[in-house]
C-alpha cells in the first residue's frame, strides 16, 4: 500500500503501524483458524476491526482535506475571496 497516497503526512507513521498490525492479525487469524482455534481467531478479529477503523478514519481525513482544497481552488478560480470563506468557517 502506498501510504502517502492514502494518508496525511502527519498520519503516515501511525498508518504504517496500523497497516502492519492488520497484516499480522490477518496472518494470525488464518493460522488459528486452520488450527481450529476459532475462539482465539474471533477474539483477534476484534483487534483487526479496530485497526481497520483507525486506517479508515485517517484515510478519510486526507480525502476530506483534499476535497476542501479542491473547493477552495474552485472558489478562488471563480473570483471568491478564499480568505473571507476561511474566516467564516473559523467563526463556527
Amino acid at each position: 500500500m502506498n501510504l502517502e497516497k492514502h494518508f496525511l503526512p502527519d498520519d503516515i507513521k501511525r498508518a504504517s503501524e496500523e497497516y502492519w498490525c492488520v497484516m499480522d492479525l490477518l496472518s494470525m487469524i488464518m493460522k488459528l483458524t486452520n488450527e481450529g482455534n476459532i475462539a482465539k481467531a474471533k477474539h483477534l478479529s476484534t483487534d483487526l476491526t479496530k485497526s481497520l477503523h483507525a486506517l479508515e478514519r485517517m484515510s478519510s481525513k486526507k480525502y476530506n482535506q483534499e476535497k476542501f482544497s479542491e473547493l477552495l481552488l474552485e472558489l478562488s478560480q471563480r473570483g471568491v475571496d478564499v480568505e473571507i470563506v476561511r474566516m467564516h468557517l473559523n467563526e463556527r
